[in-house]
């Protein structure tokens, strides 16, 4: 062999194992995350918590998902009130849906389970007096096992049946576009005598058909007990009361209608409630039951990006009508309008404004305690979207007459921070 060439092999070769040698030492190196990485990994995931070492998505890939949220709420009172001068509360929610198709094969099955714990002062008891209620999660505080349903799904999506420990409210009488505000009216209307909804979920049988894609209808047969005083409960029981004493049946209908605007879709729901139990009258006699109706809307009125459905950004419209019985109810009147905007600054999509006035009117036979015949709530909120999983909303009610007892008139500062992990 020529040296020349000995040589020259000899030093390629030292050379590429040197450079082997290096980039097998670079790569047993661990990348060192920065805080700004791992700042912006966190603004980005939709829980924040993450995905759990890719346990979430393993999780939904069998048909499982859990969620865990926060809503915190400190209220504090700017003028009138009557007790307090603020109040601090926390709800904390925790969801686990199975869908049985990918578990077991069986299409259209979906199986929750709920649970919640609040802590704090309610607003309208401590700050208002007032009848609708400045806080929708306010409550005595409570720790129980909140829902726990089956869903099957059938012919075709044309047919749904829920089973179980159900909220109402997520069935019957809601408002899309009135999720997003604070005050306890924009939910369902306060007109709705003994309604089965936070806190009190309840024992159900509910029934809905699809015909087409513009038209449903909803029964539901409820325990009545929420209407029965302390004993009433029923978010911390289970079905013992459930097609029996105290209080009956809470029973409920909706029919509704659903169209679209060229690309802005729009919802009429028109119901009738009737609870079976007895009920006192204002005039010291008895009652067998009552009943009332209610009416809601929802309406698209623009979209920042109309050809695109999962855009949120756009005006969204929501209305209400209720009526109850004014021999037992102390409203017998409810009316509210309100509107959001998701992405009303060009450079916050995600963040919403709101803006609402709900009135009831409180019945004539009502009597003592009352000393006006109305109260009005007005709301403006503006929601601040720091991360898909967390959110900051300042809010600012008016309420007018509060409580229809003379009382002055109030107005109520909230900061809601909204947790999803």
């Amino acid at each position: 062999m020529h040296p020349v060439v000995s040589l020259r092999t000899l030093a390629i070769a030292l050379a590429t194992s040197s450079v082997v040698g290096l980039a097998q030492e670079v790569e047993v190196v661990p990348e060192v995350e920065s805080p700004a990485r791992r700042l912006a990994d966190l603004v980005s995931t939709e829980q924040g918590t993450g995905d759990w070492l890719g346990g979430r998505t393993w999780l939904a890939d069998r048909g499982i998902s859990i969620d865990l949220s926060l809503v915190v709420d400190y209220s504090r009172q700017l003028r009138g009130g009557i007790r307090y001068s603020d109040a601090f509360r926390h709800l904390l929610s925790f969801g686990a849906a199975i869908e049985t198709e990918p578990l077991f094969g069986w299409e259209g099955g979906t199986l929750f389970i709920g649970f919640q714990t609040l802590n704090g002062r309610n607003g309208s008891e401590f700050l208002t007096g007032d009848l609708q209620g400045i806080g929708n999660i306010d409550a005595d505080g409570l720790t129980q096992l909140s829902e726990l349903w089956y869903e099957q799904r059938a012919l075709d999506e044309k047919l749904r049946i829920k089973l179980g420990k159900v909220d109402a409210n997520s069935e019957f009488a809601y408002v899309e576009n009135g999720l997003e505000f604070i005050n306890s009216s924009p939910g369902c209307s306060p007109t709705i005598l003994g309604f089965p909804t936070y806190p009190d979920p309840a024992t159900s049988v509910n029934v809905f058909l699809y015909p087409n894609e513009s038209l449903y209808l909803g029964v539901g047969i409820y325990d009545g007990a929420t209407q029965h005083g302390g004993y009433g409960r029923t978010g911390n029981r289970g079905p013992s009361t459930f097609l029996g004493e105290p209080s009956d049946l809470f029973l409920i209908g909706e029919a509704g209608i659903k169209w679209t605007v060229g690309t802005l879709p729009g919802r009429l729901g028109i119901g009738a409630w009737r609870h079976t139990g007895d009920f006192d009258r204002f005039d010291g006699g008895s009652e067998s039951g009552t009943s009332g109706f209610y009416a809601v809307l929802d309406q698209r009125l623009w979209a920042e990006n109309p050809g695109d459905e999962e855009d949120t950004q756009g005006i969204g419209l929501f209305a209400q009508y209720g009526y109850a019985d004014k021999d037992v109810s102390e409203v017998e009147h409810h009316l509210s309008l309100g509107a959001t905007w998701t992405g009303a600054i060009a450079t916050r999509d995600e963040d919403v404004i709101g803006a609402m006035v709900s009135y009831v009117r409180v019945s004539d036979e009502a009597g003592a305690g009352f000393v006006d015949s109305s109260e009005t709530a007005i709301e403006l909120f503006y929601k601040v979207q720091l991360a898909p999983w967390l959110s900051v909303k300042p809010d600012l009610q008016y309420i007018i007459n509060p409580g229809a007892t003379g009382e002055r008139d109030a107005v109520v500062g909230t900061i809601r921070i909204e947790a999803i992990f």
